[in-house]
């Protein structure tokens, strides 16, 4: 962080409210904390880039990634999947399963919203 100071950066602190929408660049500093009340907390990270900018594998990870609920990196081509452990009071976050608690079902609809050509295949 002293780097970015120097280069005339300030380190910022969001606090975010229930509901609340942030929009940034993923390519900028930012981290982000465990609850430590005793509520769950969630939220969803998204993030785009044209479809045209991954190859077949790539789209091919991202649809399994997907169907299997698991997280991507900021690059939304999938070239990492899988996500950080969630730790509350140094242990694993019991509210964070990694998985749906009910299968994902989009309507045709949500899955013209994903914006990936080879998701709209299921209804071809």
């Amino acid at each position: 962080m002293k780097w970015l100071e120097n280069k005339g950066c300030r380190w910022e602190k969001l606090n975010a409210e229930p509901g609340d929408l942030l929009v940034w660049d993923s390519r900028c500093p930012h981290y982000n904390l465990s609850p430590t009340g005793d509520a769950p907390r969630f939220c969803i990270y998204t993030c785009y880039m044209p479809a045209t900018d991954a190859n077949a594998e790539e789209l091919e990870r991202k649809k399994n990634a997907f169907y299997e609920t698991k997280s991507t990196t900021h690059w939304p081509n999938a070239l990492n999947v899988g996500g950080v452990p969630i730790k509350k009071g140094g242990k694993d976050c019991p509210y964070n399963g990694w998985k749906a608690r009910k299968p994902v079902e989009l309507s045709k609809r949500g899955f013209k919203l994903i914006g990936i050509s080879y998701i709209k295949a299921v209804f071809a």
